[in-house]
């Protein structure tokens, strides 16, 4: 390949984004929102047409919120008033119901609580939510193109190397890349031709996601149904309501073997019986819109790093669809690794910072990947392996709880309570697990969501987050405000200063702040642009070392070497 690149390269951008499904373009958008341009590619030519992922959490709208489209994508979700039953288990749509312990959570999936968040859960496919992270990223400078495959890449000193194809034309470009991530999914090229295995119980089955038509109003009897878990001797799956129209459905099965069937390439007449199975109707009326196949897995890549190649979402780590962690998990890749290349590549911090990544969302994905895991052996309560099944997500859980005295985690934990330990947090203990079933508003975990009044407006403190690192004081911290200043002005980094308190510019009148933060009027905590705290102090007489000079802290948390 080295000859492609003997001449000039036709472009050379800062970072290379292969894959352009949810992941890929919420990384193409947090890093324009970074002010760095991304060149993404697309091997399809359009967003997908199947709804794939349906439920972005709370902790992604948060996301979405900084990078303003939060507000559009709960005008395009499947409105209230058309969200029925949600989490029963059954034996198909219209059979006995098997298990009601799951609705409840189901239910408030769509509802805010304000005392963990500003924002909640949005309930939107993912191919409504695709084009609308398109729009933003393109509007903020991301160069997204689409009908556009990657055809081959080497890694260089300083970068990457790749040539890309036009699929409709065959015209190819030469592109030099300071960085490559590869959000090309679960059978990720980037990622086998970078030599790096996973670990995990491995495949579970192969899928298929069914969009159907049909008129299931006499199926219904004026039930409202969004969606069920149904288990039965034909099919296991989930079966659902696919956007607005109610004659619109859609249907995860597991496929089967089935004598005279591939499984890599089921026929219509084994995807009609499956329907028909879900709905438990033999003789319904069904018209097959599209079908699309996919493996169900658990797995986790051994790195996430590869020199100047990168991983995230499916490319990095692979779980099942039960808890909706997936899209979920892979967002919340793109948003940590957006802000820490964009001060690389700005000369803002050490490239070493950029090895916090792997870091800190591998164990992420084991905690995501664990529990997902889990829940598939309790809903497919037929299947053969399912005891190796559940001891394998034991053990995924196991590299996070770190004894067996740690209490399993919640959903909580999954959607807003992983737990950083690198070199770009000050954390304080090795053995502590990485989840928190609560928020604590230690170093390395979400800075709590707590409301402040600001000009006579109440808003949340997650709005301070997202561009630079924000040091938060008490109303007595007004010296870590020069200290932390005088740091970032000799690393020529901005940061933003807030006190608060209650006769404070942003006034904290509940005083939940301190208490969330753990911290006293003389105390403060540094919040990294990504919304984790990466170090804090709870009072003044906890300087490091008891110096005035907090230039080590902050370089060293920006990956600058102890002898800069």
């Amino acid at each position: 390949m080295s000859e492609c690149f003997s001449h000039m390269y036709d472009e050379d951008v800062p970072v290379l984004i292969v894959g352009g499904s949810v992941v890929g373009l919420s990384l193409a958008l947090f890093l324009a929102l970074q002010s760095i341009p991304a060149l993404l590619v697309e091997r399809h030519t359009t967003t997908s047409i199947h709804a794939r992922a349906g439920t972005f959490n709370a902790r992604t709208m948060e996301l979405f919120r900084q990078a303003g489209v939060e507000s559009i994508i709960f005008q395009q979700e499947t409105p209230s008033e058309h969200l029925g039953e949600m989490g029963l288990r059954v034996e198909s749509l219209v059979g006995k119901v098997l298990d009601t312990t799951e609705a409840p959570a189901h239910r408030s999936t769509g509802s805010i609580d304000p005392f963990a968040s500003p924002t909640r859960a949005a309930m939107i496919g993912q191919h409504k939510l695709e084009p609308l992270l398109q729009q933003r990223a393109r509007e903020l400078g991301s160069d997204l193109r689409f009908g556009t495959e990657l055809v081959q890449f080497e890694q260089q000193v300083g970068g990457i190397n790749a040539l890309i194809r036009e699929r409709a034309t065959g015209q190819e470009y030469r592109i030099h890349a300071h960085y490559l991530v590869a959000a090309d999914g679960n059978s990720s090229a980037v990622r086998h031709q970078s030599g790096i295995g996973s670990y995990g119980y491995g495949t579970l089955g192969q899928w298929v996601s069914i969009l159907f038509q049909a008129n299931l109003s006499e199926a219904l009897q004026g039930r409202k149904v969004t969606l069920c878990f149904v288990n039965n001797v034909t099919v296991d799956g989930i079966l659902g309501q696919s956007g607005e129209a109610r004659d619109r459905w859609a249907l995860f099965a597991n496929l089967k073997p089935r004598s005279s069937e591939r499984l890599d390439a089921p026929s219509e007449v084994y995807c009609l019986d499956l329907v028909r199975a879900a709905i438990g109707v033999p003789d319904q009326p069904v018209k097959i819109v599209s079908t699309l196949l996919w493996e169900i897995a658990s797995r986790v890549a051994e790195r996430y790093q590869q020199e100047h190649v990168f991983l995230v979402g499916d490319a990095a780590h692979v779980m099942t669809t039960m808890g909706a962690f997936g899209a979920n998990t892979g967002i919340a890749d793109a948003h940590n690794l957006a802000w820490k290349l964009a001060l690389v590549l700005k000369k803002k911090a050490h490239e070493h910072l950029l090895t916090s990544y792997a870091q800190e969302r591998q164990p992420a994905a084991d905690l995501a990947v664990g529990v997902s895991t889990g829940l598939y052996a309790y809903r497919l309560p037929h299947h053969e392996q399912r005891e190796a099944i559940m001891r394998s997500a034991e053990a995924m859980l196991m590299r996070v709880r770190k004894s067996f005295d740690t209490p399993q985690p919640t959903a909580f934990s999954v959607i807003y309570g992983y737990r950083y330990h690198s070199a770009a947090v000050a954390y304080e203990y090795d053995d502590d697990p990485l989840f928190e079933n609560e928020p604590s508003g230690c170093p390395g975990t979400r800075a709590p969501h707590v409301w402040l009044s600001h000009n006579g407006t109440l808003m949340s403190i997650l709005d301070l987050y997202g561009g630079n690192f924000v040091l938060l004081t008490g109303s007595a911290g007004q010296r870590w405000c020069e200290m932390f200043a005088q740091a970032a002005g000799k690393l020529g980094l901005s940061v933003d200063l807030y006190t608060i308190g209650t006769d404070q510019p942003y006034s904290d009148s509940a005083g939940s702040f301190q208490a969330s933060y753990g911290i006293s009027d003389s105390g403060a905590v540094l919040v990294r642009p990504d919304g984790f705290i990466a170090w804090h102090a709870p009072n003044a007489a906890t300087r490091p070392g008891g110096s005035d000079d907090l230039f080590p802290v902050f370089s060293r948390l920006l990956g600058y070497p102890p002898s800069l």
